[in-house]
């Protein structure tokens, strides 16, 4: 059976909880992740390719907004649009989106939908093309190599030996898979951030970036922030503003 991945945007508990119980039924619709507003919707949508979108209207705040999302999630990704009044039904034709389900949804409302959706996906390529040209540019990507003055010396630094970076004003320490102590590089976090998202660096904090093959742990704490662990056993802080980072885990 193919299976299709799917989104979840809504603020509401209880509308997550009710369309993830209806989901039960049809297990080619899988839940990849859950979003909490509308920027990170498309976001989402857009780095886990995902077939489909459920989107409440509570997300949404104006008309330009609801034209931004139509605009830039993937065109083979479905839309439902979700709410708790029939006039925001007219949004959902105007767009073209799959169908438009208003709280509370029993079961056979939500099976309409669904075959609405099966209808639609299964019309459409399973991998578009600008997605395969996008990973066959990644393949063809040389290995990153850094150059760092260290006491008078010029060191290369192979950027896939790096597990975390901390942002000290305009240096950083770069902590090293094979180096007990870290190397201060001069350079700015977030130049580093925007040099390194290509081999998997996030950042967790506004002074941590980290590389996510090496995390090994999520733990949440009191504050709402999560501890995390790496391979090699450090442990570092991930900060609520930063949460979206691990979308698709947490």
């Amino acid at each position: 059976m193919k299976k299709f991945s799917l989104v979840i945007a809504d603020e509401k508990e209880s509308n997550k909880s009710l369309l993830k119980t209806l989901l039960k039924d049809h297990p080619n619709f899988e839940a990849i992740a859950l979003a909490f507003d509308w920027q990170e919707a498309i976001r989402i949508t857009q780095t886990m390719q995902a077939d489909v979108l459920f989107i409440n209207s509570n997300l949404i705040p104006n008309s330009e907004t609801i034209e931004t999302l139509a605009k830039e999630c993937p065109d083979y990704t479905q839309i439902v649009y979700l709410g708790e009044s029939e006039a925001d039904a007219i949004y959902a034709f105007e767009h073209d989106f799959v169908d438009y389900i208003l709280f509370p949804c029993d079961g056979t409302r939500f099976e309409k939908c669904i075959n609405k959706l099966s209808a639609r996906l299964n019309k459409q390529p399973e991998v578009p093309l600008n997605n395969i040209q996008a990973l066959i540019s990644q393949l063809n990507q040389p290995e990153q190599t850094l150059i760092v003055k260290d006491s008078g010396r010029i060191k290369l630094i192979d950027c896939n030996e790096i597990i975390w970076i901390g942002g000290a004003g305009n240096y950083v320490e770069l902590y090293l898979e094979n180096e007990e102590r870290p190397v201060l590089h001069r350079e700015t976090l977030a130049t580093m951030e925007s040099n390194l998202a290509n081999i998997g660096f996030i950042r967790i904090h506004r002074s941590i970036l980290v590389r996510k093959k090496f995390i090994s742990e999520l733990k949440p704490t009191d504050s709402g922030d999560y501890q995390v662990t790496l391979r090699n056993g450090h442990q570092l802080s991930l900060s609520r503003r930063y949460k979206s980072a691990m979308t698709g885990i947490i």
